[in-house]
């Protein structure tokens, strides 16, 4: 048989894996013939089997029946009935609504807002704020005064060679004086 094999192009692996298969079929057939079962579980194994989740189960009837016998020895609690006393105020009725008749339109009321008041002081911080944001916007410096002031700050020439090698020509392209 395994020289019928053997004639085949079939992988050595896959031949070597099959008759592994064989063997383990042909021996589970007589395991299952003789009534061996091997898969069965022996009154020691059970034994030194410990469950944690029969614990908490355990533990957990006992707070129940604590918790009914808590329950049976309290005083049954009375219910309180709440009774409404009527207030001594009379009915307060909206007013009537006046419908206009049927030619006329109504008019409805326009209320012009009510504009509050500064107070001096407030008028004095008020135009405090003002001067002071007019000052600001004389301020703005011209653009060669902000260069200027950006090239003395400690950062600038970190950022000139970040610029160079980001903006410059490839390492690979630059000439022996450059790098």
């Amino acid at each position: 048989m395994f020289f019928i094999l053997a004639e085949f192009p079939i992988d050595p692996n896959a031949i070597v894996v099959f008759v592994m298969v064989v063997v383990a079929g042909i021996k589970a057939l007589l395991e299952k013939k003789n009534g061996q079962n091997t898969e069965a579980p022996t009154q020691d194994e059970d034994e030194d089997y410990y469950d944690p989740y029969a614990e908490y189960e355990a533990e957990l009837r006992r707070q129940e029946r604590e918790q009914e016998i808590r329950e049976q020895q309290r005083p049954p609690v009375e219910p309180k009935v709440i009774t409404r006393i009527p207030s001594p105020q009379a009915e307060v009725t909206p007013p009537p609504i006046s419908v206009p008749e049927v030619g006329q339109r109504a008019t409805p009321t326009i209320k012009t807002p009510v504009r509050p008041q500064l107070s001096p002081a407030e008028k004095a911080a008020l135009e405090n704020l003002n001067l002071v944001s007019r000052s600001k916007k004389k301020t703005h410096s011209s653009t060669k005064t902000r260069i200027r002031r950006h090239l003395a700050s400690p950062t600038a020439a970190r950022e000139a060679l970040l610029l160079a090698e980001i903006l410059g020509p490839p390492k690979a392209l630059r000439s022996d004086e450059q790098v």
